[in-house]
């Protein structure tokens, strides 16, 4: 009819809001309180025995906190299984070793392992509330407080009590290294070392002023790690931006003008390389006493760890039995008063045996496929390829490594890293990145 109005169509749906994974029926808070407990884990190892008393210390506490919530309102995956599983082996193998008598009996030191088993598989429960995130902002955190302390540290040739067990005292002008309120300058390298490549990283999924932020303290990281003289960190840190350079066509490229310019240093010195090796040679092999140097020391350490391994492959000699038999004598090999492994992978295989030791192996094999075969975020799976790779490195940062909340930390970034890149999880805190890293 002339005039009359059109009756009006059918209206269109507006398309559904994509749901908010941190919601439910736990309400808006739960992800600010998760994000607040996994932020605080870098700062928490970074104060160590500082932020607590005896064995009770901030940093267990958190663990502890985390795993209670991943238990009520975490979900399940196929890698929490895995890390159960692995949990179940490990611990059980430490226990049989002190049934059955063996020379380690160090319940601390398995307590220490299940604690950080336990927080790889809580923030892997708890993955949808992005715990990568928060720990690059807690790991952001942690080195901007600790450079006032580190940079007193290698000004003044002063140190907290902890440090070195006050071998620095009357001392003046010979310890330099910073480890702030850390034990070890190692451990404090450590922290440094990853944090270079995981902020660089992560701050491209940050706001402007938190980008910033976080490239800065990545920059402090990386002149902090130089201070702290951590070779094993430095060498941690040069294998995983190798093998990042390795998945590019130009990064291979700089990855073979190095190696020539590497082969052209160690051609020029060859004669010191030489005797090295000779030293290295005759302490593993034919148990000479090469003196105290820390070259000599730590062949003769990787020499006992093998050895104890070849001797005890399948249980190990137990928690702590690596120390206790070096202590007793009789191994053949001269440690100058060392007593520690000093290398995390020997420490495992030789107190835990081949099938711990296998195992985990193996998880890290399973993760790093998986994060390839996901082929998510750029570039970024390619450093945690890397991260993966870095990790017997890392291990021969410290004297022991299994009950250090460093190492902990480690674990539980490990596993944060590879679930959110192999499964890809949703966040809302996620920004789409400028560029591949």
């Amino acid at each position: 009819m002339k005039g009359s109005t059109p009756a009006p169509g059918p209206r269109r749906a507006l398309p559904a809001a994509a749901p908010d994974p941190t919601r439910g029926r736990w309400g808006s808070g739960l992800p600010r309180l998760v994000g607040v407990l996994v932020g605080a884990l870098p700062v928490a190892a970074l104060l160590g025995p500082w932020a607590g008393h005896g064995p009770v210390f901030a940093f267990r506490v958190l663990l502890i906190a985390l795993v209670v919530l991943a238990v009520i309102c975490g979900r399940r995956h196929r890698a929490s299984l895995v890390i159960a599983g692995l949990a179940v082996l490990w611990l059980g193998v430490g226990g049989l070793d002190v049934v059955l008598g063996a020379a380690g009996r160090r319940w601390s030191e398995l307590a220490a392992v299940a604690l950080g088993l336990a927080g790889m598989w809580a923030v892997v429960r708890l993955r949808r509330f992005d715990p990568v995130t928060w720990l690059a902002r807690g790991w952001t955190l942690a080195v901007l407080l600790s450079l006032p302390v580190a940079a007193w540290e290698y000004l003044t040739s002063r140190h907290l009590t902890t440090y070195l067990n006050g071998a620095w005292i009357g001392r003046p002008n010979v310890y330099r290294a910073p480890a702030t309120w850390l034990t070890n300058p190692n451990l404090y390298a450590v922290l440094m070392a990853v944090a270079v490549p995981l902020l660089a990283v992560r701050s491209q999924w940050e706001g402007r002023w938190r980008r910033w932020i976080m490239i800065v303290a990545a920059a402090v990281a990386c002149v902090l790690l130089v201070l702290t003289s951590g070779r094993s960190a430095m060498a941690a840190l040069a294998l995983a931006a190798a093998v990042r350079l390795a998945a590019t066509g130009r990064g291979r490229w700089v990855l073979v003008a190095v190696a020539v310019a590497v082969v052209g240093i160690v051609t020029v010195h060859r004669s010191g390389l030489e005797m090295a090796v000779h030293r290295v040679v005759g302490v593993i092999v034919h148990h000479s006493n090469e003196g105290p140097s820390s070259l000599s020391v730590r062949a003769a350490l990787i020499a006992v760890g093998l050895a104890l391994t070849a001797s005890y492959p399948l249980l190990g000699v137990g928690p702590g039995g690596y120390e206790a038999l070096v202590r007793a004598g009789g191994l053949g090999w001269h440690t100058h008063g060392k007593v520690n492994p000093h290398f995390g992978v020997l420490e495992i295989s030789s107190q835990y045996g081949l099938i711990v030791t296998t195992a985990l192996a193996g998880l890290m094999v399973w993760a790093a496929v998986a994060v390839i075969r996901a082929r998510g975020e750029g570039g970024s799976r390619w450093w945690v390829i890397g991260y993966l790779c870095a990790l017997p490195v890392l291990s021969l940062a410290n004297s022991t490594y299994l009950v250090q909340s460093v190492t902990q930390l480690q674990w539980v970034l490990a596993a944060a890293l590879v679930c959110a890149t192999a499964t890809r999880v949703p966040s809302r805190y996620r920004r789409p990145p400028r560029r591949a890293c």
